[in-house]
């Protein structure tokens, strides 16, 4: 699925932004882009159908990002999958980027479903599952 991960400058922005407002925990991906995490430059002639009219601009360069250079979107915004999907643009969300964190052992099936329990708590966050363990392999 996420084979070689890229960001698009949009996306770099946003969440350097969100580290600047004191969201510190995206230290870590901020310290990534440009290392782990190549940030990917998408031609503004890209966007022949309109997709920057109708998504805000992260989700917008993220689905030009990938139909420009392949990829898999990684997403949770309801419109942004839309278009992805009508573009058939492989898609992923938050829950899905957790069980391949745990797949590739980078987390815990347990760090994945406390992190997930933060974001239902905190910030009103809605999930088609209840754990994240429960879409995980036995093995995992």
């Amino acid at each position: 699925m996420l084979d070689s991960p890229v960001v698009v400058p949009t996306v770099r922005e946003e969440i350097e932004r969100g580290e600047r407002a004191g969201y510190e925990y995206l230290g870590e991906a901020v310290d990534a882009l440009g290392e782990s995490l190549p940030v990917r430059e998408v031609p503004s002639e890209a966007d022949k159908s309109g997709i920057s009219d109708r998504l805000d601009a992260g989700e917008a360069e993220s689905i030009l990002g990938v139909l420009t250079h392949g990829g898999t979107v990684a997403t949770d915004d309801v419109d942004a999958r839309r278009v992805a999907e009508h573009k058939e643009i492989p898609v992923t969300g938050s829950i899905g980027l957790r069980v391949l964190g745990v797949e590739r052992g980078q987390i815990d099936g347990e760090t994945a479903d406390d992190w997930l329990d933060a974001w239902r708590r905190h910030r009103g966050y809605y999930a088609p599952v209840e754990s994240v363990r429960e879409l995980l392999d036995d093995e995992s």
